[in-house]
C-alpha cells in the first residue's frame, strides 16, 4: 500500500554556466512523497505525519536563494537533498518527486540515496 502528500514551495536560483538559466529566476516547486508499507489498523501512515515530516524538509529552501546553498541549484540536485532529508525522517520512503514549475518532474527512489548525501551548505 502506498499513500502521496505533496507541498509548495518558491524559491529563486541560477544555474552558473546554464544558457537560459544562468541569470536568478524563479520557479514555484511541487514535492511529491511516497511512503509504502502494510497498513496497521487501517491506516498506512497518518496523512499529517507525513507531510509535517515533509514540510519541515522544505521549509529551509521556501522563499530563498537556492543558489547560496548549492553549488549547482539544479532541480536534480534539489531532488536529491530533499529525498535524502526527508528518508532520514520519514520510515519507508518509497520515492520523492520534484516539479519544477508545471510539466518538468525529477523522480527518485530512496533506495538510490544515501541517507548521508550532503545537504544544502
Amino acid at each position: 500500500m502506498r499513500i502521496r502528500v505533496q507541498e509548495v514551495f518558491d524559491a529563486a536560483t541560477a544555474l552558473p554556466g546554464h544558457d537560459r538559466c544562468a541569470g536568478l529566476h524563479g520557479h514555484t516547486y511541487t514535492v511529491e512523497a511516497v511512503v509504502a508499507g502494510r497498513a496497521s489498523g487501517g491506516v498506512l501512515e497518518d496523512f499529517r505525519e507525513v507531510r509535517r515530516r515533509l514540510r519541515e524538509v522544505v521549509a529551509p529552501l521556501d522563499h530563498t536563494d537556492l543558489s547560496l546553498k548549492f553549488p549547482y541549484p539544479s532541480c536534480e540536485v534539489l531532488a536529491l537533498d530533499i529525498c535524502a532529508r526527508l528518508k532520514a525522517a520519514q520510515p519507508g520512503l518509497e520515492r520523492v518527486r520534484l516539479w519544477e514549475g508545471e510539466g518538468k518532474w525529477v523522480e527518485l527512489e530512496a533506495g538510490e540515496v544515501a541517507a548521508a548525501a550532503a545537504g544544502p551548505r
